[in-house]
């Protein structure tokens, strides 16, 4: 009985710890995309291949690629922090040339120091020998290193490096005459999320996770780091790396592959941790980035040519999916946390369905679909509802079948009482039917949008209100989404002590339905 609840728990730690891992693989993944996307726009603008930008034009491309290099390392940054605390650090470890490893880093930050008015000076020490490491573990090691070591000095300040060999390991030290590190602040340095105060009033951007990742990974290799730090004066960081492999310890549990036993709270807690801090580190930016944008779209920083419009048309759009996920971050972090608020009040349903629909009439025309209201005859009673949090739910189902079905399509959205004993009977009837609300006497508005696009598969259907989910077909079609909408709206519509459920077949369409208690 025992080995059987221990086998069970182990069991329900490793699905755990697959949702989690889903959730962040894919929640990163969404991010990414757009974030390439915009940086390969962005970069083609820079390099003038599509026209030369006037000085204003190019100084409002530099601050949107910088905001790009930005979201792009928070993303990546809380990506490998939550793989390391989920299944410790794979290390692939080989004899490496630490010397062209290091120059190499130096090179991608000649920009960022010339701009910064900072001297990076190196000295190597002859026959350095190479190191045992892994380089894809190591390269973001030392460039955060570098990174911090200009960020943090003061203007015309410089930066030394030296690699020698110290005993029976390479030492990589690098010194800068910055700000320095508060002396009551220095054990928590290489904390999660630390950054020292006289660092955030230097630098409001940034995740604190740099020396975090560090310390792990260069521990893990079989090395060791520390610093010194005078403030106003500068620090000095000492990074140990080894030079043979009997230095690493092979199968180190504690270090490299150990994989965490945690409770389903845990992980949620850690999830709730990564929603958080992606959505409030990457708010600013794409903000920045908007305005930016319609600046240059609205020609008020000169005319740009044909192409260059184009290419900000798609940073345009890629920043515009990027708020939406981060949007929809948001209310999932909201929703887990049990702070998704709605204002319920008494509301006449039609009149805000029919303002929704109107609004889908420019988009329907232009992909040639036949989007129709089917109003009722007689007045319908009123419910009693969040306006905004329900037109959002209308606003995401008919966007839904806007978007997959395809031209020459039709689109059909109506309202209509409907009383609990039938709601039941609907139940009874369909697999993908599942209605718990059926109670309440005076019966229930039922909202309903039907197309004629490309279906859902009997496989995909069971998966369809999860996070993050997107059918095959979906993802084959190429059409952008988070795969949250729906697992919000269905989350939304729970609240209102209501219920949300389809009919489809793959092929022929699908029809979504939510009902709501009449007032």
């Amino acid at each position: 009985m025992a080995n059987s609840k221990k086998k069970q728990k182990k069991q329900n730690n490793s699905k755990s710890e697959d949702v989690k891992s889903d959730f962040i693989t894919v929640a990163s993944h969404q991010l990414r995309t757009p974030i390439s996307a915009i940086r390969w726009s962005l970069d083609t603008l820079l390099s003038a291949r599509t026209g030369k930008l006037s000085d204003k034009q190019k100084e409002i491309v530099s601050q949107a690629y910088q905001n790009n290099k930005f979201m792009v390392k928070v993303v990546n940054d809380l990506l490998r922090v939550s793989r390391l605390e989920e299944k410790g650090i794979n290390l692939v470890p080989k004899f490496v040339n630490f010397e062209k490893l290091v120059k190499e880093l130096l090179s991608r930050h000649k920009y960022f120091a010339d701009a910064c008015n900072c001297k990076i000076s190196i000295v190597v020490e002859n026959n350095l020998p190479k190191v045992y490491i892994d380089p894809l573990q190591i390269k973001p090691v030392i460039n955060g290193l570098i990174d911090n070591a200009i960020r943090y000095g003061r203007d015309k300040g410089t930066v030394k490096i030296n690699l020698k060999k110290s005993k029976n390991r390479v030492l990589f030290k690098i010194e800068d005459k910055g700000i320095g590190i508060p002396l009551n602040q220095k054990d928590l340095v290489f904390s999660q999320f630390f950054r020292a105060q006289n660092a955030m009033k230097t630098q409001t951007e940034g995740l604190g996770l740099d020396l975090y990742l560090a310390k792990k990974i260069i521990e893990a290799s079989g090395g060791e780091i520390n610093f010194s730090s005078v403030v106003n004066k500068g620090t000095i960081f000492n990074a140990y790396l080894p030079i043979s492999k009997n230095q690493v310890k092979e199968n180190d549990d504690e270090k490299i592959k150990k994989i965490v036993e945690e409770n389903p709270e845990d992980i949620l807690k850690k999830e709730r941790e990564f929603v958080s801090i992606t959505v409030h580190e990457l708010k600013a930016p794409l903000g920045l980035s908007k305005w930016s944008l319609e600046m240059l779209k609205g020609g008020k920083s000169g005319n740009l040519t044909e192409k260059q419009l184009g290419l900000i048309d798609q940073v345009y759009r890629g920043n515009e999916r990027l708020l939406v996920l981060v949007r929809d971050l948001l209310n999932l972090s909201k929703l887990q946390e049990g702070k998704f608020e709605i204002k319920p009040e008494r509301i006449q349903l039609s009149k805000d369905i029919f303002q929704v629909v109107d609004g889908f009439h420019i988009e329907a025309k232009r992909k040639n679909i036949n989007l129709q209201l089917v109003k009722p005859k007689n007045k319908l009673p009123k419910v009693i509802a969040d306006r905004n949090r329900i037109a959002q739910v209308a606003t995401n189902l008919i966007s839904n079948a806007i978007k997959y079905t395809p031209a020459n399509g039709k689109v059909i959205v109506s309202l209509k009482k409907i009383s609990g004993k039938k709601l039941e009977d609907m139940s009874d009837d369909n697999t993908t039917v599942n209605i718990n609300h059926t109670d309440n006497k005076k019966g229930y508005l039922v909202f309903s949008v039907k197309d004629s696009g490309i279906g859902i598969s009997d496989k995909d259907q069971k998966k369809l209100f999860s996070r993050f989910f997107r059918s095959e077909k979906v993802l084959e079609s190429e059409t952008e989404g988070t795969g949250l909408g729906l697992y919000i709206t269905k989350s939304i519509i729970n609240l209102h002590k209501g219920d949300i459920w389809f009919k489809s077949k793959l092929g022929h369409g699908s029809e979504f339905y939510f009902s709501l208690p009449i007032a």
